[in-house]
């Protein structure tokens, strides 16, 4: 069953500050600049870049995939151009955490279902982490999509945008302001140090 706080969570509003948490091993790459050629395939909304407005979210994030990589969790720091962003791209806004977004979830990260969307941007909740093996049970169809939802749908607090194309990061419509160490936003990293302000 899913609970009366995530039926009730609208995803509608952008925060002008997103954080991308990741690990001090991809500090030099992302200070030159993002490159969607280079993020990952068969994720939440497909492949892209992925930004949220809670700082927790994304520290959590970093210190997850830093525990796996061995390296320090670091927070990047973006602006975003809100008017932008929605002016002059095309996007698709997940309003709700319902049956849409879990088919939209499970189109992107099944790869037997070869699934490829248009969309510049792509804004919603966050699928629970355990979600590789429930797409894998839609796959076999030991699950279907109602009950892969009710699993899935369980974090009304976290949401996240991709960014799919290239331009909103090479037209300054996304821009870097700093870096930080996860869970601290007072503490800027820079180049394997910290310095605190």
């Amino acid at each position: 069953m899913v609970s009366s706080a995530v039926l009730s969570k609208n995803f509608n509003q952008f925060s002008k500050i997103l954080y991308h948490g990741t690990t001090s091993k991809h500090f030099d790459s992302l200070q030159e600049g993002v490159n969607i050629d280079l993020c990952q395939e068969y994720t939440d909304f497909g492949k892209g870049f992925y930004l949220t407005s809670n700082f927790i979210q994304a520290s959590k994030h970093a210190e997850k995939r830093a525990k796996l990589e061995g390296e320090e969790p670091i927070v990047f720091v973006y602006v975003l151009d809100i008017s932008r962003l929605k002016k002059e791209y095309n996007g698709y806004i997940l309003h709700k955490m319902d049956l849409e977004w879990a088919k939209f979830i499970y189109n992107n990260r099944s790869k037997k279902q070869c699934f490829t969307h248009r969309y510049d941007y792509v804004f919603g909740g966050v699928a629970d982490g355990k979600i590789f093996d429930l797409v894998n049970l839609v796959d076999s169809g030991e699950l279907d999509i109602e009950l892969f939802y009710e699993e899935i749908a369980q974090y009304a607090t976290y949401d996240q945008l991709s960014i799919h194309n290239q331009n909103i990061f090479t037209y300054n419509v996304i821009t870097l302001q700093k870096v930080v160490k996860a869970y601290d936003q007072q503490q800027t990293y820079n180049d394997k140090r910290t310095v605190k302000k």
